[in-house]
């Protein structure tokens, strides 16, 4: 379940490549910005400046924080690669999404300049910290291009702040799933739950990787008509090198954006469910924030897990269902073995089969979880190799006070 915020983000980059095929762009630069330099320079060539320049115009757009200048102003980067160069406006108001914008409304408050690879890098690679070097600027350039007539004080106060949230869109940082929910209204943190701490945690050490992202359920209050799909954008914005996916049983395909799709199905269809590992898995993360019946966890669980990526993580959501009947639990504790809670704990004892007098695993599940953390209506899974070997058979199994 989850809000809408207002993004920046501006239409498909090129309208002769469906969205299919663009995001397949995008990934072979988010590829190329982690290698080598030689190797990212043949990927733009490849694709050609004009894509590469608008796949990271809307990047940057998509990311950039929410205006608070009064006056409309624009800021300006040139895309450079190989002699060429393409320029790309930004509009910045407040209240506004930032958008790419061509119409030249209000004034130019900075003009940036940068190679394509620096900034391919910058957007898509890995993190680093460049603290000068990245980009040539002009600070408020006339339209005749001279810097040396001061602009009014109202532009001048409000430029500054314009002209970062431009350019540290275009920084490899991310803020914080905390700050990311908040921005994109998604329930996981704020009131109705609290998961955005834990989700901080377990996500560190994925966000900087080219990981591929599937949440079950998007999210559309009957309240609130076309609302939904906060929590995917909050996945896409914090993992900026990832893939995200999102499967609902409603038609969701107007939240479909770069590196941003979603998919109508139903959770506890397994072909339904293979066919989107086939098509856009492996998955290195797996969410069910679904229909919350317990059936439809487990058995959504059983189909997924043997598709997750080694070293992933799976985690399901809103584990008070186990305790309601309408849903499938039981009204009393403990929780039974058909609940979402019976399933976490069948998975602590599948961790443990190397103790069990057999000293064989039940299924590969045993074999692959190596960790289950639970936290109030949430738990993170962790898939592995669990085999350690247990504790050896001459080890005393009777023990003397």
């Amino acid at each position: 379940m989850t809000g809408q915020a207002a993004d920046g983000v501006a239409p498909w980059p090129s309208p002769s490549l469906d969205p299919r095929e663009t995001n397949r762009c995008i990934q072979r630069l988010i590829t190329a910005a982690g290698g080598y330099h030689e190797d990212a320079h043949a990927v733009v060539g490849e694709l050609g400046l004009p894509l590469v320049a608008r796949i990271l115009a809307n990047e940057i757009a998509f990311r950039a924080a929410l205006p608070r200048n009064p006056v409309p102003l624009r800021v300006a980067l040139s895309i450079t690669f190989r002699g060429r160069s393409e320029r790309v406006e930004f509009a910045v108001v407040k209240d506004e999404p930032v958008r790419i914008d061509s119409t030249g409304e209000g004034e130019l408050s900075l003009h940036a300049e940068y190679e394509a690879v620096e900034l391919l890098r910058q957007v898509f690679g890995p993190s680093r910290v460049r603290r000068a070097g990245a980009r040539a600027t002009q600070f408020t350039p006339r339209p005749d291009g001279s810097t040396d007539v001061m602009p009014t004080p109202e532009v001048l106060l409000q430029s500054w702040h314009a002209n970062n949230v431009v350019l540290s869109a275009c920084a490899a940082d991310s803020p914080g799933i905390g700050d990311l929910a908040d921005r994109y209204l998604t329930d996981k943190g704020g009131g109705l739950h609290w998961f955005t701490p834990h989700y901080q945690h377990h996500f560190a050490e994925f966000r900087d990787r080219p990981v591929r992202l599937l949440e079950i359920g998007i999210g559309e209050f009957h309240l609130m008509p076309g609302v939904g799909g906060g929590s995917l954008k909050t996945w896409k914005r914090y993992f900026r090198r990832g893939m995200v996916c999102g499967i609902d049983i409603y038609d969701k395909s107007h939240l479909d954006q770069p590196r941003l799709t979603t998919l109508r199905g139903d959770q506890n269809d397994a072909e339904f469910l293979r066919s989107v590992v086939r098509e856009h898995g492996p998955f290195d993360i797996v969410i069910d924030d679904g229909s919350h019946i317990n059936e439809h966890v487990h058995h959504s669980f059983r189909t997924l897990w043997p598709q997750l990526a080694p070293g992933g993580l799976y985690v399901i959501e809103d584990l008070w269902t186990s305790f309601v009947p309408g849903y499938g639990g039981t009204d009393s504790r403990p929780a039974v073995p058909g609940t979402s809670l019976g399933l976490l704990k069948s998975l602590v004892d599948g961790i443990h089969y190397e103790e069990n007098n057999g000293r064989t695993a039940l299924d590969s599940t045993d074999a692959e979880v190596v960790g289950v953390h639970v936290y109030h209506n949430v738990a993170f899974i962790e898939k592995g190799v669990n085999a350690e070997g247990g504790i050896p058979l001459w080890v005393d199994r009777n023990p003397v006070y």
